[in-house]
């Protein structure tokens, strides 16, 4: 028999590093609360709208949450997480064609019809570099929630990347082309994320909560959001419902940890809500990326997320860089062509017309995903949008207990049809402002807090 009395220093070490590890992953001085809108100190909080939470600055975040929760006079306390940008490193050894996309054939398509308004997407994420010559003539004004102005800089490089998927100038001789690169886009850098200490881009929940508002309540039509963590927040998904609610749709990475997130949380992407795609990574031959997180309950589609080229920040651009980041848009840039061509349809038809016209790809790992395959821009355009039920929802997928070689087909509906549908696209435009407030509750105040730390 083992001796146990051996064993339990180590397991004793390696539990208390566990918490360790965890306790890294918020910020130990905030928390995020809602508090109830009738009570004495909602009455206390000027100026904040009773839909949204509100940061407060403590000296122990699981102390002042317990006694929160015990007052009675909050809807939730939780902590302010910190959220990490879903790129692995730029060396990644891959490249590829990505036929799987039919993204020539899709561009000659469009090519054909006549130009669709304008589509308005929020890019929430590090920021944009703003003098970078492949993305001029679609970037609009955003915010900085990082630094709290309104020069989104990207100082890490993430948002650069991202945004050159999305829509880097196409046909112009030089550089790369992005998905969109020949839509009407209008892109919004909303900034939550720096790079921290360790190289990493990370941001706070808190900031990341008020980006999504900002964003929704300045236009956005879609919403592209290439990161995640792993801990659930009710505060985050009610800003997402709130995006819902005013018919945004989000484009939501799906996680870098290899992992099923039918069984384990990744969040936004996990979030039971309608306008929400959760995207995988492929490589070129359309098997699920080793890395990337998959389940055909939670994650919907697929796109190439292995070995791409794209923009970087001082002007430049970088091959190999690898992730779902890189996936999701992709997915957003295919979305914007089609609310482009048929901008009458809502986030529901939206969000099926990508899904249920993704290819079928045979490869093991991809058809762990409700869509079974790689989003497939040509097929999205000519998709029948009449074969689009908007009140039935996208069948589930196999038993979320079995694993990534489990084969998958999902319903899907018909490829026949016509695109180029115009009309005319509406975009709300509210102001947003966050004001500060001061509250004295078991020895804590609020605190916005503006830098990353």
């Amino acid at each position: 028999m083992k001796d146990f009395r051996n064993i339990l220093p180590s397991v004793l070490v390696f539990v208390l590093c566990a918490i360790a590890l965890h306790a890294a992953d918020y910020r130990t001085d905030e928390v995020i609360v809602k508090f109830k809108s009738k009570g004495p100190l909602a009455a206390s909080a000027l100026s904040i709208s009773e839909e949204r939470p509100m940061v407060l600055a403590v000296d122990n975040t699981d102390k002042a949450i317990k006694e929160l929760e015990e007052s009675g006079e909050v809807e939730y306390a939780e902590p302010n997480y910190i959220i990490e940008a879903e790129s692995v490193p730029d060396d990644w050894p891959y490249a590829g064609q990505w036929s799987q996309l039919d993204i020539e054939d899709a561009w000659d398509l469009l090519a054909q019809c006549q130009p669709g308004p304008e589509v308005v997407i929020a890019v929430i994420d590090s920021g944009v570099d703003g003098g970078h010559p492949e993305l001029q003539g679609i970037l609009i004004d955003g915010y900085d929630f990082a630094s709290n102005d309104g020069i989104p800089e990207d100082n890490s490089g993430h948002g650069t990347k991202v945004c050159g998927v999305l829509g880097a100038a196409g046909n112009n001789g030089s550089g790369i082309a992005g998905v969109a690169w020949d839509v009407d886009i209008a892109v919004m850098p909303v900034k939550f994320m720096d790079k921290n200490s360790d190289g990493k881009t990370t941001g706070n929940l808190s900031d990341a909560i008020e980006s999504i508002y900002f964003a929704v309540d300045h236009g956005a039509q879609i919403i592209n959001a290439s990161w995640g963590f792993y801990d659930y927040s009710r505060a985050l998904q009610d800003a997402f419902a709130y995006a819902q609610s005013k018919g945004v749709l989000i484009v939501a990475s799906a996680g870098n940890k290899g992992q099923n997130n039918d069984l384990n949380d990744h969040y936004p992407s996990n979030y039971p809500l309608e306008n929400i795609i959760a995207v995988a990574a492929i490589d070129t031959t359309g098997t699920l990326a080793t890395f990337s997180n998959y389940g055909p309950k939670n994650v919907d589609i697929a796109a190439p997320g292995v070995g791409i080229t794209t923009t970087t920040m001082n002007g430049g651009y970088v091959a190999w860089v690898s992730g779902t980041s890189f996936a999701t848009p992709f997915v957003t840039g295919i979305a914007a062509m089609v609310l482009s061509q048929t901008p009458e349809i809502d986030y529901v038809s939206l969000r099926q017309i990508i899904i249920l016209s993704a290819g079928q790809t045979p490869s093991a790992g991809s058809n762990a995903i409700a869509s079974g395959g790689c989003v497939n821009a040509y097929q999205a355009l000519i998709f029948e949008e009449g074969s689009v039920d908007a009140t039935k929802d996208i069948p589930s997928g196999v038993d979320p207990t079995q694993d990534a070689g489990t084969a998958y087909t999902a319903a899907h509906g018909s490829a026949s049809g016509g695109g180029c549908l115009i009309g005319t696209s509406q975009a709300s435009s509210l102001p947003f402002t966050m004001v500060p407030v001061m509250i004295s509750i078991v020895l804590f105040r609020i605190h916005w807090r503006k830098d990353l730390e």
